[in-house]
């Protein structure tokens, strides 16, 4: 994820934090959290891009 200059980066099986430049502990728990309550959406999503 990058927005105004901060990036973040998760790995989503499991879900977990890889790295991150600016954004704030407030920030990466909801950015989590985000993850957490899509996590079907996104790895449909990827599914039908990538197969």
């Amino acid at each position: 994820m990058e927005k105004s200059g901060k990036t973040a980066k998760f790995n989503l099986h499991p879900i977990e934090l890889v790295v991150s430049k600016k954004f704030s502990a407030n920030e990466l728990r909801e950015i989590r959290i985000l993850i957490q309550l899509n996590l079907e959406l996104i790895n449909a999503s990827w599914d039908e891009y990538f197969n």
